[in-house]
């Protein structure tokens, strides 16, 4: 794949397959390093991660929400944005990289219980939701953007791209 179809858009507001990559560096970045703590037994959650009786339907809606076949079109917030129209060809191995130290986290959770582990969005602060409801919405969100790339390339494809 070449840079210009990285960032080919089928329209200015769409993003680019590169800018679907990076959108997930982003968002998985900002959990990693919870998940680092949680694997060295130094994670300690808030009182508000305790005691949130809205946790559980926080992660009910996260998962609703971010699943892999889109319901509706979300707005990412900000902090998740891709920062660039342009993205360079190294995009990919970042995101490889991204992905196996967020999987080697995933996989050092085996011993740890995935629904008392609450923890707080890196986004807003009071919205909470179980270790559990955390890797089932990031691994949809993942094929949901990855799905999404692969219709860009797609489209692409049929514009002669």
């Amino acid at each position: 794949m070449s840079e210009s179809q990285l960032n080919w858009k089928s329209h200015p507001e769409k993003w680019s397959i590169g800018q679907c990559f990076e959108h997930l560096i982003n968002a998985e970045s900002s959990y990693l390093p919870v998940l680092k703590d949680i694997n060295a037994g130094s994670y300690r959650m808030s009182f508000w991660a305790k005691y949130s009786p809205l946790t559980g339907m926080f992660g009910r809606m996260f998962k609703k929400q971010m699943g892999e076949q889109v319901r509706m079109k979300l707005k990412a917030p900000k902090k998740f944005f891709p920062t660039k129209s342009d993205v360079k060809m190294d995009i990919i191995e970042r995101y490889q990289k991204n992905l196996d130290t967020f999987l080697d986290y995933i996989s050092k959770c085996k011993d740890t219980d995935l629904d008392r582990t609450i923890i707080t969005s890196p986004v807003t602060s009071f919205v909470t939701y179980s270790l559990r409801d955390t890797l089932s919405f990031l691994i949809s969100h993942e094929h949901r953007h990855i799905n999404q790339a692969i219709r860009v390339k797609q489209q692409a494809m049929s514009n002669g791209q």
